[in-house]
């Protein structure tokens, strides 16, 4: 079952991603948990399985390409007995082959045309509020880059993957695999859905044309770059769609649960 976190006290050094997590609504990666819990870890590909070293270079990987900004603050360089391992960036907790392979993936990324104009033009990880229309439910989505032209007739969504695939075909398979369908329409969704700042208008209530791309690196040599334009595949980001309002179904009926089967003392507490 997935409960959702209660807003929390601001914490000293409180990080970005600490602000997203403790936000009360209901992300795509909550689903991907709800899903394990129900289909059994075995079941469905699961970062549970993950080895540590890999989602340590995950986040390192993330965290220079969106975030270059985080790195190496001034904390860690003049006190770094004063910030955790939770704390320190990726680049510090990586072994030197994958430094090295972090600096090559980098450089593949940036020498991209497509790639270093929306790294420049792009708004990074830009969190996203929105209610889901059909369950009422608030959600949350945290984009890697998303492109608003200057008239916010067209929004571009775009998605950074470290990919063990070799060829265009299997980088596609993995898309299915892994439910990135399901993420590219909650994406999608959240920019069609965002709640309205302050009374006026949505941010993209003027938007006409969604277009999501997911972009996968390869983690070996030679680190090729394969490019899927979702929105470009008949049926993806519908059945996607379908997928993560199903989960967010289940997640309703959780929450209905939990509220029946509590005590009455914790209802008035």
């Amino acid at each position: 079952m997935i409960s959702q976190p209660l807003i929390s006290l601001p914490q000293p050094m409180l990080r970005p991603g600490d602000d997203y997590r403790a936000l009360p609504r209901v992300s795509n990666s909550d689903l991907t948990r709800l899903k394990e819990e129900q289909l059994g870890y075995w079941s469905v590909p699961s970062a549970r399985f993950i080895p540590e070293k890999t989602k340590v270079f995950g986040r390192a990987f993330h965290q220079h390409l969106l975030e270059p900004e985080t790195i190496g603050t001034v904390f860690e360089q003049f006190l770094p007995d004063m910030v955790g391992p939770s704390q320190q960036s990726g680049h510090d907790l990586l072994a030197p082959a994958q430094t090295e392979q972090l600096t090559a993936l980098m450089r593949t990324i940036k020498q991209d045309t497509f790639c270093r104009r929306y790294l420049r033009l792009s708004e990074r990880e830009r969190v996203v509020l929105f209610t889901e229309p059909t369950t009422g439910i608030a959600c949350k989505a945290r984009l890697d880059m998303v492109y608003t032209s200057p008239k916010r007739r067209n929004a571009l969504i775009i998605d950074v993957k470290t990919t063990s695939a070799r060829t265009q075909a299997q980088f596609l398979e993995s898309c299915y695999t892994y439910d990135y369908d399901r993420q590219a329409a909650f994406y999608i969704d959240s920019l069609r859905n965002a709640d309205a700042r302050d009374g006026g208008l949505a941010e993209w209530e003027s938007t006409r044309q969604f277009r999501f791309v997911f972009i996968g690196v390869m983690k070996q040599r030679p680190h090729r770059l394969f490019a899927v334009d979702a929105t470009s595949i008949p049926g993806f980001i519908d059945y996607g769609r379908k997928k993560y309002r199903f989960w967010l179904r289940k997640w309703q009926e959780e929450q209905e649960r939990t509220v029946i089967s509590s005590p009455a003392w914790s209802m008035t507490a």
